[in-house]
């Protein structure tokens, strides 16, 4: 059976904490680069919105149809009638 020993040394020796250290710097560099682009988006969009602009605008209300809300009305509650005179029962 494999005994293993584990010491600081073993970690010495295989260059661990060069490792180590430089995985922290990596991982630092790329969220420090992730950071300045968040920082930097408000001012790079306006340069986006000049190159690409929208092709409409979806803030802009959408014309209605004015409605006969009577007819709407009468419309619900013969669905509704007929949904419900199915389930009556037969005089």
């Amino acid at each position: 059976m494999n005994h293993f020993a584990f010491s600081l040394q073993n970690v010495v020796d295989a260059n661990g904490v060069i490792i180590s250290v430089m995985g922290m710097l990596i991982v630092f560099s790329a969220l420090t680069v992730i950071a300045l682009f968040i920082a930097a988006l408000p001012k790079l969009l306006p340069l986006f919105d000049k190159i690409l602009p929208e092709e409409h605008h979806h803030h802009e209300a959408v014309p209605s149809r004015p409605a006969d809300h009577e007819q709407v009305l009468a419309a619900i509650g013969y669905a509704l009638f007929r949904k419900h005179a199915e389930t009556l029962p037969a005089e």
